[in-house]
């Protein structure tokens, strides 16, 4: 196994950063265009590749595991867990997804110290919290399993003594920044809409205690204060289970007829607001500003229920650490350490930008069942 090189700060070069994800857009759309059809076929067929080479480990099969805070019940993992499993056929690795049926930093934690025991070829994962999973990398480190970041870490500066240098890299969004571009594009769209901006927001957080969606919030929070806007934003708990999700909304509309705006902080929360609204006759009144993508919020943006939606292109975050992962197994190629997916704001003026992506990405799931069995 390739000993993990400790990596410098965390700065890099735009035109660098700018290099490597086109590199990425070039892999990931020529391995999609070679298996995907863009009419929907009606059956997948699979088409034999020759598996790729490891010169540094002719003989092995390379297993990654991918120790994940995302439960394959949220919407938003679904082409996370895709895309890794994807990638890991196109390269001839096994990549091993796990993560806790619901939120949950202890069951995580167990999770990633199974895997750490299981002593494989390299560890992808996320880090919800900085200060539980600082031993989980430093271990990693001292075994030589190298490590990559994915979709959630603490920010630079916020956790002092956080072992960046012990990660080879990063792969996703800054959350905060998306909190901060969620709030002045709502700003934007209200008072382009009616004049004035929004007063009565409420933001409904499927997964509290995550720190991902916790800096989503400070974000949105701080960028209100700094336009010096007077507004109330209320933080309502809801969870994974739609039912209940939906409920909670449901209930606190009810209880707040003023509200103007929701903030879902991925599917799993918009998926019930946007029902809510429906089911309560709330069209034009009560909008959504979501984060991620889904069926739904595509669907939303298209008729005017949700204004737009915070995109740090999930498929990327399962297809890009893979890759990383394998090129510095096989080759020695360390990855630029912060490779950025997002975020990006997607409405009405730009879903049709990501049509053919969604098409494509759906249509990997029969394919993987196809592959994998």
């Amino acid at each position: 196994m390739i000993g993990v090189t400790k990596r410098g700060g965390l700065g890099i070069a735009k035109q660098m950063a700018a290099i490597i994800t086109l590199v990425v857009i070039v892999v990931v759309l020529g391995a999609l265009l070679a298996y995907v059809s863009v009419s929907k076929p009606s059956k997948v067929t699979v088409t034999p590749v020759t598996s790729a080479v490891c010169p540094a480990h002719p003989d092995q099969k390379l297993v990654v595991y991918f120790i994940s805070h995302g439960s394959p019940t949220d919407p938003f993992w679904i082409p996370v867990i895709e895309a890794a499993v994807y990638a890991g056929h196109l390269f001839n690795m096994t990549v091993i997804y796990e993560a806790p049926s619901t939120f949950s930093i202890s069951e995580m934690v167990e999770l990633a110290q199974s895997a750490l025991a299981a002593k494989p070829s390299g560890l992808i994962i996320t880090v919800p919290s900085g200060t539980a999973f600082e031993p989980i990398i430093q271990e990693a480190y001292s075994d030589g399993i190298p490590v990559i970041v994915v979709n959630v870490v603490p920010p630079p500066g916020s956790l002092p003594g956080f072992p960046y240098n012990e990660t080879l890299g990063y792969v996703g969004q800054y959350d905060y920044d998306a909190g901060v571009g969620a709030a002045q594009y709502m700003i934007q769209w209200y008072e382009e809409t009616y004049g004035k901006p929004p007063t009565n927001i409420v933001i409904f957080n499927h997964e509290p205690g995550l720190l991902g969606l916790t800096l989503r919030i400070e974000g949105v929070e701080n960028e209100f204060k700094a336009s010096g806007i007077n507004a109330t934003i209320n933080v309502m708990p809801i969870s994974l289970n739609y039912a209940e999700s939906l409920s909670t909304i449901e209930s606190y509309l009810e209880a707040h007829p003023n509200t103007q705006l929701m903030v879902t902080l991925g599917p799993a929360g918009t998926d019930p607001a946007v029902a809510a609204v429906k089911d309560l006759n709330l069209q034009g009144k009560v909008y959504i500003m979501a984060f991620d993508i889904d069926n739904v919020t595509i669907q939303g943006i298209e008729n005017g229920t949700v204004i737009g939606t915070v995109d740090q292109q999930p498929f990327a975050q399962g297809f890009m650490p893979v890759v990383e992962m394998y090129l510095y197994l096989c080759y020695g190629i360390a990855p630029q350490y912060n490779v950025t997916t997002g975020p990006f704001i997607l409405n009405k003026q730009t879903v049709q930008l990501y049509q053919y992506q969604l098409q494509a990405v759906s249509e990997l799931s029969p394919y993987l069942k196809a592959i994998t069995g």
